[in-house]
């Protein structure tokens, strides 16, 4: 855990796929990092318009939630390993 954090927004949920998927909406202004889990392994991507691929993308474990740091307006995008499933990405401030 990285530190202390309230809820910022809302949880914006991914379903993951052979292509890239993004979040919706970017965070909010006020957002600063999102804790992402998921049900299945995924590789994850950070931008305005971000594109996940296993050559860009970071790798997160499926069942293990992680903080990352984000900038308001930016989205996630997720990019399944082997099986598709849910990622959930809650937006957090300090």
């Amino acid at each position: 855990m990285k530190g202390n954090y309230r809820p910022a927004g809302a949880t914006q949920t991914i379903t993951s796929a052979g292509t890239s998927a993004a979040t919706s909406n970017g965070v909010g202004a006020q957002v600063s990092d999102v804790l992402i889990t998921a049900t299945q392994n995924v590789y994850l991507s950070f931008g305005l318009a971000p594109t996940a691929t296993a050559a860009n993308g970071v790798f997160l474990l499926k069942d293990w939630p992680t903080y990352f740091a984000i900038h308001g307006g930016e989205k996630v995008a997720a990019l399944q390993v082997s099986s598709g499933g849910g990622v959930y990405v809650s937006e957090l401030t300090r």
